[in-house]
């Protein structure tokens, strides 16, 4: 890429989560296949690589633990088949904790882990549904969480519609300021990963 674009960029530019970068450009790098060979080439997936990060201190002996989960979105719509739900694309390289091995370690419940029912967009071929996953602090400790696809969407393919947006829902008393919150024991948070399009 060239020097001083965002693929490519000079000091003193800061750079954080290459991943997001990497999923767009491999959903751009797909669009562009499209237009020469439809038929192998997915809708746009979720396009992101939605981590929300937990820190907190063991009262036991004051020592820090840190809890990083990525979470897997929808995968984009195919020419002849749906997208997959709730996968991790492109780069992520990352695997699906189970439940009880974050619950067994960590000072965190899991009180839903679902499939974002309609987030996956629509189309003779249904773009990949999302995932929600609410956790509750058991005892205080932050979260930090980097997510995006918000505000935009995953694109779909030949007339397939859009995928579902990426969110955060915060429970009673949270307050989530940009990209962290302060949870105290008890209190949940909600972390929701995009659908992809649909084909």
């Amino acid at each position: 890429a060239r020097e001083g674009t965002v693929l490519n960029c000079v000091h003193p530019a800061a750079v954080n989560g290459r991943v997001q970068t990497c999923q767009r450009v491999s959903d751009l790098i797909l669009g562009a296949l499209a237009q020469a060979v439809p038929e192998r080439v997915t809708a746009c997936s979720n396009s992101v690589c939605t981590v929300a990060t937990f820190i907190g201190t063991k009262p036991e002996d004051r020592s820090i633990w840190v809890y990083l989960e990525t979470m897997g979105g929808g995968g984009g719509a195919r020419a002849t088949k749906d997208g997959l739900d709730g996968v991790h694309m492109h780069v992520t390289n990352t695997s699906n904790l189970p439940v009880e091995a974050l619950e067994t370690e960590y000072p965190l419940t899991l009180l839903r882990y679902e499939l974002v029912a309609g987030s996956g967009g629509v189309g003779t071929h249904r773009g990949g549904m999302g995932l929600r996953r609410v956790y509750r602090a058991d005892q205080d400790c932050r979260v930090r969480v980097d997510v995006s696809r918000i505000s935009s969407r995953s694109w779909g393919l030949y007339g397939g519609g859009p995928g579902g947006h990426g969110g955060i829902e915060c429970g009673p008393g949270v307050v989530f300021d940009r990209d962290d919150a302060v949870l105290k024991a008890g209190q949940w948070f909600a972390v929701t990963s995009p659908g992809a399009g649909g084909y």
